[in-house]
């Protein structure tokens, strides 16, 4: 019987847990005179499809998640982080976030992504699930030089 991918992870997240608190959340989660940044990376059609999907959402804030992504289907807290899971039919699959107090202003960010198909024994393509998770519009992909 295989051992699913999230098991590897819960001793980190545990030893995390006992590291420190998490202040009360503001109510936007924007610092005054900051700017959400919604870019995404984006390949041109040329290019093979991307596997990862960390580069695309890794320090983001979580209201930068939530206006990318909209409210998680479950959201579990787990002082001093959180874990976010949004799910996708077409395709079946699941994104999780993994968000940390960073260190500045010790609001949450995403420090890890990942992307789990939803079919036993069948993969997805993490910027096909992330594409389909958007929740806004991302900006015209830039012109490759």
């Amino acid at each position: 019987m295989k051992t699913p991918r999230i098991l590897f992870a819960l001793p980190l997240l545990l030893a995390l847990v006992a590291c420190g608190s998490r202040p009360a959340p503001t109510t936007t989660g924007v610092m005054p005179g900051e700017e959400l940044d919604l870019s995404l990376v984006h390949q041109s059609p040329n290019e093979a499809p991307r596997r990862a999907v960390s580069a695309d959402v890794v320090r983001k804030t979580e209201a930068e998640a939530r206006a990318l992504f909209g409210t998680p289907t479950a959201l579990r807290r787990e002082p001093p982080g959180e874990v976010w899971q949004y799910q996708s039919e077409v395709p079946r699959c699941t994104l999780l976030l993994f968000l940390y107090p960073d260190d500045a202003a010790a609001r949450l960010r995403v420090s890890h992504a990942q992307v789990l198909s939803r079919v036993r024994g069948q993969t997805v393509d993490d910027s096909d699930c992330l594409a389909a998770l958007l929740k806004t519009t991302p900006p015209p992909a830039r012109p490759v030089s």
